[in-house]
């Protein structure tokens, strides 16, 4: 196969490009597509606007753009996407390191984005594969929504935090991989219980006050067809699992890795400095 080729948007046509990717692999409805215009704009005054290409086709991208807050100048990395046939070999890894350059020359060291903490998929490739953290939760930010995306939940995101030039990212960048031994054996803040159904179901019993250096917290693995079979289970998910990412995010803890053991899945949730990633 030809090789996908990285680079920066150009000319108007590719920004329309962008646009229909959002519509084919969201489902978005025109009102909520960030428009072309934007997006031009958003590149030309200090954004990133990369697409992937195969054939002169754009298939993947990544758009973001500067902020500032409390002080510290960072990238917000607002979008993300691979159109479905070119998923599972890595492409939006290779988008995401690509725009860690594009920032790095422009002289910050984070990227910051949003995702749903029970989107598993999502949560493996933020903090293994590019070695994100994060101890800020979001709660409802972009309202009530009808799109399968979202599937009538409150929209909750964590705030995920990329250090490009720590040394977690850049051992991650070379090859290496997270490592902790003995996570299994961690205490949890809560757990789960099988049913007569396909869907595992949270336990009501949450542990908040926990002390521990490291805490496990665990997540259902298959939220988006839970919303349409039984979206009463999944609000029950998303308004525990709020409730427990709150009480630690308060004292000081923050997501540091993510794990994966007979088809259940857990955060490791660590005291660590805020900027240590």
């Amino acid at each position: 196969m030809d090789q996908i080729v990285i680079r920066d948007m150009q000319g108007f046509s590719e920004y329309n490009d962008c646009m229909r990717l959002q519509r084919e692999v969201w489902t978005f409805p025109d009102a909520d597509l960030v428009p072309a215009s934007y997006l031009v704009v958003l590149h030309h005054y200090g954004g990133v606007s990369l697409g992937a290409f195969h054939q002169g086709e754009m298939v993947g991208f990544v758009v973001g753009f500067v902020g500032w807050r409390d002080g510290q100048i960072f990238h917000h990395s607002h979008m993300l996407a691979v159109v479905p046939a070119y998923r599972g070999r890595r492409l939006g890894a290779d988008l995401k390191w690509a725009q860690r350059e594009r920032v790095l020359a422009q002289g910050m060291s984070l990227v910051n984005w949003t995702f749903d903490p029970l989107q598993v998929l999502n949560a493996n490739f933020n903090i293994n594969l590019l070695g994100a953290t994060a101890h800020k939760y979001m709660v409802d930010v972009y309202g009530a929504s009808d799109s399968p995306l979202h599937g009538g939940l409150p929209t909750d995101r964590f705030e995920a935090e990329w250090w490009i030039a720590s040394p977690r990212v850049v051992g991650l960048r070379h090859g290496r991989r997270l490592e902790r031994d003995g996570w299994e054996r961690l205490p949890r803040a809560n757990g789960t219980r099988d049913l007569e159904t396909r869907f595992r179901r949270s336990e009501d019993e949450m542990r908040l006050e926990l002390e521990d250096e490291e805490v496990l917290v665990e997540v259902p693995g298959e939220v988006t067809p839970m919303m349409v079979v039984d979206r009463e289970l999944a609000l029950d998910w998303r308004m525990k699992t709020r409730r427990i990412f709150q009480a630690y995010f308060a004292r000081g803890y923050q997501v540091a890795g993510f794990h994966r053991s007979d088809g259940r899945y857990y955060y490791r949730l660590e005291i660590l400095p805020r900027d240590s990633a």
